[in-house]
């Protein structure tokens, strides 16, 4: 019906060629997937593979923070193509904005309030009964 050609139909009165058109212009008008340049390329991949089997290598040989850190700035040259990967996100896009933005600064959150917040001096005991 589309065009015109012979063909079987896949679906909406669409050959498999018209439907599979239409599907890919969808793709591009709502946001789709390029899968020829992908935010993660392969040579990312290998990067990512390398230094997670390393930091696994690491922990399981028992290795100290201090020399884990030490080790970490001697790679940190060669993960250069993936650091921005590596921050967190809202450091790397985001600068200057504050995670948790409901606490204000110099006070001390708590989830009790009024006399609940202080803990009484001694414990007050109670006896459990079955009439309870």
């Amino acid at each position: 019906m589309n065009c015109g050609e012979i063909r079987e139909m896949a679906g909406h009165h669409l050959c498999f060629k018209c439907y599979r058109r239409d599907e890919r212009a969808d793709d591009r008008k709502f946001g789709g997937v390029d899968r020829h340049s992908p935010g993660i390329r392969r040579e990312h991949k290998k990067l990512f593979r390398g230094l997670t089997g390393m930091m696994v290598g690491l922990s399981d040989l028992g290795v100290s923070n201090a020399d884990v850190l030490r080790i970490r700035r001697i790679i940190d040259g060669y993960l250069s193509p993936i650091a921005k990967f590596l921050t967190p996100a809202s450091a790397s896009e985001d600068v200057g904005v504050e995670v948790n933005g409901e606490q204000q600064p110099g006070i001390r959150f708590t989830v009790h309030s009024g006399t609940d917040a202080v803990a009484p001096e001694t414990p007050t005991e109670q006896t459990c009964t079955d009439d309870q």
